[in-house]
């Protein structure tokens, strides 16, 4: 399970407040019992770390996931860690429309078993919108990606769109928040000759969250619920198949 891509960020962007908002999360994933044959390596736990700071120029937002493989001799400790840190400028209000687009710039990477990911630095605008009391938000993106070289994999430029909603229902007591990417790079495939192919990859990351405490104790907020990873192009697994849904059980708190 990886990025749990600015599922604060379109909650907080239009907001006045200058305080910063962080959360953790602890996931328990099924994906090894359900695809125990294509994923018997895959993590047990994800923990993750959120933290967004809103100011009057625009916003900043960075996260890290932690996952853990489980219990046994071979399987302790953390067996790969990815962050992301971006950087939000707003440069115009749409009058009348509670829309605005802002200027985004992005830095992504990590370490997975001692080895870096490909790093990458994602640039671009982006447009967010929110009703009046802030329960219905949605941000999209449109980005210029560049990728690292890492190992086999070579620099690479390339492109990136996000979508990133959230929605408060049953008085606060109810999130359904998540986002989507699709972006082109390299794919968990090699060609004939050895050499990794290229394509287009998505991945998408829908959380529901059940508010234990309500969105009316103030920001303090213990929530349980679940995600879901979709995904494509996107997992090495020990089969041919592209497509993969993971499920996860959750519990975040919100300080």
């Amino acid at each position: 399970m990886m990025a749990k891509r600015l599922l604060l960020l379109p909650l907080l962007c239009c907001t006045l407040t200058t305080s910063a908002q962080f959360n953790l999360q602890f996931h328990y994933d099924l994906g090894r019992h359900l695809s125990p044959n294509a994923e018997p390596n895959r993590q047990l736990f994800t923990v993750t770390a959120e933290f967004f700071k809103p100011d009057r120029l625009g916003s900043t937002f960075l996260f890290i996931d932690m996952d853990y493989r489980g219990q046994g001799p071979q399987n302790q400790g953390a067996m790969s860690a990815y962050w992301e840190m971006s950087r939000d400028f707003t440069f115009a209000k749409v009058k009348d429309s509670n829309s605005s687009f802002t200027a985004h710039i992005e830095y992504d990477g990590g370490l997975n078993n001692y080895k870096s990911f490909q790093q990458s630095v994602l640039l671009g605008p982006a447009w967010g919108w929110h009703n009046n009391d802030f329960s219905k938000t949605f941000t999209f993106q449109t980005l210029y990606k560049q990728f690292f070289k890492a190992g086999d994999c070579k620099a690479l430029p390339s492109f990136q769109t996000t979508a990133v909603w959230a929605i408060n229902f049953a008085k606060g007591l109810c999130t359904f928040s998540g986002y989507a990417d699709l972006w082109y790079g390299y794919i968990p495939e090699f060609d004939v000759n050895g050499v990794q192919k290229k394509g287009l990859v998505f991945l998408s990351e829908p959380q529901f969250w059940f508010n234990v405490f309500g969105r009316n104790r103030k920001n303090n907020r213990l929530s349980v619920g679940t995600e879901f990873e979709l995904s494509n192009n996107f997992i090495w697994a020990n089969t041919t198949r592209t497509f993969y849904l993971n499920p996860t059980l959750a519990v975040k708190y919100t300080f």
